[in-house]
Formats: C-alpha cells, structure tokens, sequence
C-alpha cells in the first residue's frame, strides 16, 4: 500500500549503504525473526530472487525488476535461479519533523527496465561509488538516491494526470524526467514504442504544445523559481534551467513570460 508522503515538507536521507554481487541458487535472506532493520532498493540484473513475506504472497524480481522493501517487513528472500546479479540500495529516510517515513508499507514492484535502462544505469552508478567511503562518494550516493526517488514519485505523479493518449505515458515520464537533457524526440518515442510522427502528434494533441516546447516551457518554470529564489546570477540560472546559450535563454525567457530574466530578480527583491 502506497504511502501518502507530504511532498511539500523536507525529505531526509540517511545511513546509504550499497550491497552488490552474484549469489547462487538458494542463498537465503531470512528477515522473519526480526525484521529489516532499513528500507532498500533491489535491483536484479539478471537472475531472479523470490520474497516471501510473512503473511502475504511471493513477489519476484527478475532480470530488470526494481522492488522497494520497507524498514522492519518480515520475510524470507531466496536467490531462485543460479548466478543471480543485483544491486541492494539500503537507506533511511526521514521527514522534516524527524519522523522515519517510507514510500510503501509493504514489499512493492516498482518497475521494470526497458530500452533506455534507467534504473540499470541508476545502479550501476551506485555500484560505481560504493567502493570509496570519501565524502565525495557519500554525497554522490544521496545524488543518486533522491534521483532514483524523483523518478518514482514522478511516475506516481503522471499515473494520478489524465491522459488521453496512454501509449505515450512512458515518453511524457521520460521528457519530465529529463527535461533538463537535450535528448531528441527520438528517446520519447523509443520509450513509448510508437514511430517519432506518432509521438509528435499525440504530445501535441494532449498537451497544445510540441515536445520540445512543452520541455522549453518546464526549464522556463524551473528559471522562474531560481530567479524567485535569488542568489543566481543570469547565466547560473540559465545553465542549471538546461538552457545551453544564456543569449537565447534571454531571448526565449521574454518570448515566453513577457519580461526578462533581469527584471525577474527583479520582481524578487521587491
């Protein structure tokens, strides 16, 4: 069962540790007794591994599976086929009056890779910096989890939105979560599996805007609240807002809002 989390406090993460490696067939993770002592992201690789919680059914993660396990569940976990590879993200989170919180009170399928890899490439990166235990490497895992973690909260943000067309729901998460990156029109369609022409049309017919506008007008909303903000300077904004070229990110920000960046901050400091 989902969680309602409080999105508009401060999330708070702590204590990241990062388990990887190939068991074999009919390794056992046994939790009954005492329950998990954190909440932890399995990813599989390839491979399978089957939970069995205590009072509830089997859940399997095979090969590109993600599987959320909450803090204090009980269950017993069997690697179920042979040379099993994954990656364990374990973590505790907290809310901003420092209460521990959690995104689902039970064992949870989150999702499955598919062409672009996201939570693949997410792991590997873990993989990648568990080893140093430098404060560098301890920033650079937080990095990674709070993005792993806005994009689950982004997917379960776009399933509550009304959408006309549902085969391009994985596009549009895609485009949202990454509309700070210039990927062509070509990934968003890739990840909708329907033909670039057909994602175009649809995009436009369910939001009046094409892709790219659309992606143009969230870095335009993300340059507003920075330049709200105060503290950066035209350029900072325009870099961290995904905007290349601080000339046309001027440009475009008047075309779109009426004012210029300047006299945005502007408006703040009144």
């Amino acid at each position: 069962m989902l969680i309602n989390l409080n999105l508009s406090s401060e999330l708070h993460i702590s204590d990241i540790a990062v388990v990887s490696g190939i068991r074999p067939m009919g390794r056992t993770v046994d939790t009954i007794n005492v329950g998990r002592t954190t909440n932890g992201f399995l990813y599989v690789f390839s491979g399978e591994s089957t939970f069995y919680p205590k009072n509830s059914k089997p859940i399997k993660a095979t090969d590109g599976d993600l599987i959320f396990v909450p803090k204090n569940c009980r269950y017993k976990m069997i690697y179920s086929k042979p040379n099993t590879t994954f990656v364990v993200v374990n973590f505790n989170i907290f809310d901003e009056n420092g209460f521990e919180t959690a995104l689902y009170d039970r064992i949870t399928f989150i999702g499955k890779d598919d062409s672009t890899k996201t939570f693949s490439n997410l792991m590997a990166k873990f993989e990648i910096c568990s080893a140093s235990q430098n404060l560098a490497s301890q920033f650079r895992r937080k990095e990674l989890l709070y993005r792993l973690l806005a994009i689950i909260c982004n997917e379960r943000e776009l399933l509550t939105e009304e959408i006309q067309f549902p085969q391009i729901t994985k596009g549009v998460i895609l485009l949202k979560q990454s509309y700070l990156e210039n990927l062509p029109i070509e990934e968003y369609a890739k990840k909708s599996n329907i033909s670039v022409s057909s994602f175009r049309q649809l995009f436009t017919k369910q939001y009046g805007l094409s892709p790219i506008r659309f992606r143009n007008q969230l870095r335009i909303n993300r340059a507003k609240q920075l330049l709200e903000e105060g503290g950066f300077t035209i350029a900072e904004v325009a870099y961290a807002s995904g905007f290349e070229n601080v000339g046309y990110f001027c440009r475009y920000f008047k075309k779109a809002t009426g004012s210029t960046p300047k006299q945005n901050i502007d408006k703040s400091k009144l």
